[in-house]
């Protein structure tokens, strides 16, 4: 008799193990659910401020920056980091800050040394963000995985209302620069992918150490 409750004990046991193991995805990762249910209704609030850098085309890289303001008097705030030269989103960040803590994000983003600031018209930034998207996608490169909430702020925008037509890549070819969290494998498979897409010659790149 005791062997049989222990395989009973056992066998529940699997049981659940196996249930727990099943659970839906939504269970797992309440936290980032969470922030898209929050983002997918951002989109809808008024816009606050939009900055593009001035000299985006000059350096290769670049923040553009979108904030709304929210119902309970909150911001919602992206940047997203361009690569008009190769890469298209490199990079990602979303937040919702208070409304003391909003002038402090925005004394940050105009206080930065490297990157200057422009306002521009929403449709700009839209279509500025979405046109790198598609060039660095046909070259084989796929955005930053934080874009995909962070493109939610954009919501109503319409790029189509948008008449300015941007020009991607350097000197008429794809030109690779090296970002500081790019190793030495990264850069290799980049720049393996520009010889396969482009072909010798089509594309230049720059790796520094």
């Amino acid at each position: 008799m005791a062997l049989d409750q222990k395989a009973l004990q056992k066998k529940r046991a699997k049981r659940e193990l196996k249930r727990r193991q099943t659970k839906p995805a939504s269970s797992v990762l309440p936290g980032a659910l969470s922030a898209a249910r929050v983002w997918a209704n951002v989109g809808r609030a008024p816009i606050a401020d939009i900055f593009v850098p001035s000299n985006l085309f000059e350096l290769g890289i670049g923040t553009v920056w979108v904030s709304r303001i929210l119902p309970d008097g909150r911001y919602a705030v992206a940047g997203i980091v361009v690569d008009v030269f190769c890469l298209g989103i490199k990079n990602a960040l979303y937040k919702i800050v208070d409304a003391a803590e909003y002038p402090t994000v925005l004394a940050r983003i105009q206080g930065n040394t490297t990157e200057s600031f422009e306002v521009q018209h929403p449709s700009y930034a839209r279509k500025l963000v979405e046109d790198a998207l598609a060039y660095a996608k046909d070259l084989g490169f796929e955005p930053h995985p934080d874009y995909r909430i962070a493109r939610l702020i954009f919501g109503d925008i319409d790029a189509g209302a948008c008449p300015v037509s941007f020009t991607f890549g350097k000197d008429g070819k794809p030109f690779y620069i090296n970002g500081p969290n790019e190793n030495l494998a990264m850069q290799r498979r980049i720049v393996n992918q520009l010889e396969r897409r482009c072909g010798p010659g089509a594309y230049d790149y720059l790796v520094m150490a």
